[in-house]
């Protein structure tokens, strides 16, 4: 497979406001990734789906363009079954650990934050183990892949956290054609702390983060509603379907430039 793409993120050129419309120039001059590709294959999808990011002194952003004609969306619990609707995914790779968001159009939220325990075990850090294993919801278990065994947290929320969609059609009707939704995202570097370990947050000129995206689609019966089938889509393709892979995330280089110049 070839190597994940490596994205310049480039400091906005004025205020984001975090409303899903993507209407600020920032986001019209910046770089978008894309269009995804069939995360398993790599092959070509049916409909277009882009990402792109910036940043400032405050936040790190995510916004996703996706081209879809049939926009719908159910779960409105928050860690609920968000994956079961049409939905985007972004990974934050960290030091040790990794953050796991999802979100349906519907601006419902589903996160996770996993932390790897063998180090922890290899350096006898007790007390980091005993407060993992103290959480209210978590799990525990290998993912279907190569790496160690993991500690899921369902009761990490990431701090701060905005995030907004807009939809370009309607919603839940499948008789009419839509165009597709965009979401917005923005993720304090306050709360990326626990991520960062030994990184400057914000980040310094040329500084390097891992982070992936998915999309996964469903389709549903026109007339009855009832979803027919579903695929994962990514960034670059992963060889399985399989998120929790974080070698083939692309790798977003911090660029202190203003977007644009």
């Amino acid at each position: 497979m070839p190597p994940p793409p490596t994205y310049t993120c480039y400091r906005t050129d004025g205020p984001i406001l975090v409303d899903g419309r993507l209407d600020e120039s920032a986001w019209q001059k910046a770089p978008w990734l894309g269009p995804f590709v069939d995360m398993e294959h790599g092959t070509t999808v049916e409909y277009d789906t882009r990402v792109a990011f910036l940043w400032d002194d405050a936040h790190f952003y995510a916004a996703f363009r996706c081209e879809e004609p049939d926009v719908y969306g159910y779960e409105t619990t928050e860690d609920g079954g968000v994956g079961g609707d049409c939905e985007v995914e972004v990974f934050i790779l960290g030091e040790g650990n990794y953050y796991e968001l999802e979100m349906n159009a519907l601006n419902t939220i589903y996160e996770v934050f996993f932390t790897w325990i063998e180090p922890l075990v290899k350096q006898q850090d007790l007390a980091a183990i005993d407060q993992l294993f103290s959480a209210k919801r978590y799990g525990y278990a290998p993912i279907g892949d190569t790496y160690p065994r993991r500690h899921g947290s369902f009761d990490w929320n990431f701090p701060g956290l905005q995030h907004a969609v807009q939809i370009h059609g309607t919603l839940n009707r499948p008789q009419d054609e839509d165009h597709g939704w965009t979401v917005e995202l923005a993720f304090p570097w306050e709360g990326m702390k626990r991520l960062a370990g030994r990184r400057a947050v914000p980040p310094k000129d040329g500084e390097t983060w891992q982070v992936g995206c998915s999309r996964v689609e469903h389709w549903r019966d026109r007339t009855t509603g009832r979803v027919l089938r579903g695929r994962d889509w990514s960034i670059c393709p992963h060889g399985k379907i399989a998120m929790h892979i974080p070698d083939r995330w692309p790798y977003v280089r911090f660029d202190t430039r203003t977007v644009g110049t």
